[in-house]
């Protein structure tokens, strides 16, 4: 563990004391330890990955440029090209193999800032994706492979904001400490003690540290409860029956949620809006008007209109959305969630050639495997 939890700027009128890097460090540290080494901080790191396999080096292709480079502690003649870069072109980027995957050094990964390729060009994001807080993969035709990459992200355990008030406060008590301060508020081993004229010594054995506490009380009341079973580490299971999968964990919602939104289960998906609840019934008054259905992805770099996927009832007063499984797949792909716009057209009354278009709802699009369970809230 080496991520503060706190910083020198954060101790307020103790930051200039020469003890408070020294101080965040210990109270980091020791919060750390006793709180069961659950929350280690974050740190952000620049890291290069290079190639630990080369296809090309097993066809005897001698008209390549080597270089002895060390891969997992072994030295090997990894190919160079022209200009001194390693070659790139030993990863499928196909987004599945194991070839197009890297895994980062730091776990756990809360943020991947940039990366860059050989020559230092910056990656466009949405040609990469992060897999189980650990796991960097090229996305599916993607024109890049993360052979021989510079990464910079950050990785760690962030403590609560609970835990960050108390290494503050230990931090300051270490600098009165470490000074000297007789209104450090840390227990000391040496109590005197003077009754009836008799002034002695007693030596306190201090069980409080077999407790996994400080002796001061906002702490220990904070170690209390995140760690109250005084665990000396997180605990983890392992199963090797149980093979390990990918989790990925999606962006959230691109608009504020809504009972507009359209879900879409492998069966279909299809949702009613009631004109009235998006100020749709200027399309009762004039029939000349046409309702379409447009989805597009995350990033709006990829978007199609639905054919039917809109369909008007005057009658009823009311739009349904309708969409295939498949038809949104294609447009969306199978993580990112994505945005729908209902546009309504007619001729224009001046110019019958061009059409008048009003956007009349955009609401959010997802894909689903099975039907959620809605919550039940109680009052």
């Amino acid at each position: 563990m080496n991520n503060l939890w706190v910083n020198v700027e954060d101790l307020g009128s103790y930051a200039n004391s020469e003890h408070s890097y020294d101080a965040v460090q210990t109270a980091s540290y020791l919060l750390w330890a006793m709180s069961g080494r659950k929350y280690s901080g974050t740190t952000t790191v620049t890291e290069r990955y290079v190639s630990a396999f080369d296809p090309y080096l097993r066809i005897g292709a001698s008209s390549l440029n080597y270089s002895p480079t060390l891969v997992n502690g072994q030295v090997e003649n990894v190919r160079v090209n022209a200009f001194g870069r390693f070659n790139d072109t030993d990863f499928a980027g196909d987004g599945t193999s194991s070839s197009s995957r890297l895994r980062l050094r730091g776990q756990k990964v809360v943020k991947i800032h940039t990366v860059r390729d050989s020559a230092g060009t910056i990656i466009d994001p949405t040609k990469y994706y992060l897999v189980d807080h650990s796991m960097l993969l090229a996305t599916p035709g993607a024109n890049w492979t993360p052979s021989n990459v510079e990464v910079t992200y950050t990785y760690g355990t962030p403590p609560p904001t609970a835990g960050k008030a108390a290494a503050r406060l230990l931090a300051i008590e270490l600098i009165k400490l470490y000074e000297g301060d007789d209104t450090c508020q840390l227990p000391q081993r040496v109590t005197s003690i003077a009754r009836q004229g008799v002034t002695y010594t007693v030596l306190d054995n201090q069980e409080f540290i077999d407790e996994l506490k400080t002796g001061l009380y906002a702490v220990d009341m904070w170690l209390k409860t995140t760690n109250p079973d005084k665990a000396r580490s997180r605990s983890k299971v392992f199963s090797p029956d149980v093979s390990k999968a990918r989790r990925i964990t999606p962006k959230p919602y691109l608009y504020t949620q809504s009972a507009s939104d359209l879900k879409v289960l492998p069966q279909g998906g299809a949702n009613l809006i009631y004109l009235s609840e998006v100020s749709g019934d200027f399309l009762l008054n004039d029939s000349a008007w046409a309702v379409s259905l447009r989805v597009s992805d995350y990033t709006n770099s990829k978007n199609a209109y639905i054919t039917n996927g809109a369909t008007l009832n005057r009658v009823n007063h009311t739009i349904t959305l309708s969409a295939t499984y498949q038809d949104i797949l294609n447009i969306i792909g199978p993580r990112e969630p994505g945005s729908i716009d209902i546009y309504c057209t007619r001729p224009s009354l001046g110019n019958p050639a061009v059409d008048e278009v009003i956007d009349l709802l955009t609401a959010n699009v997802s894909i689903q495997l099975g039907t959620r369970t809605d919550p039940i809230y109680t009052f």
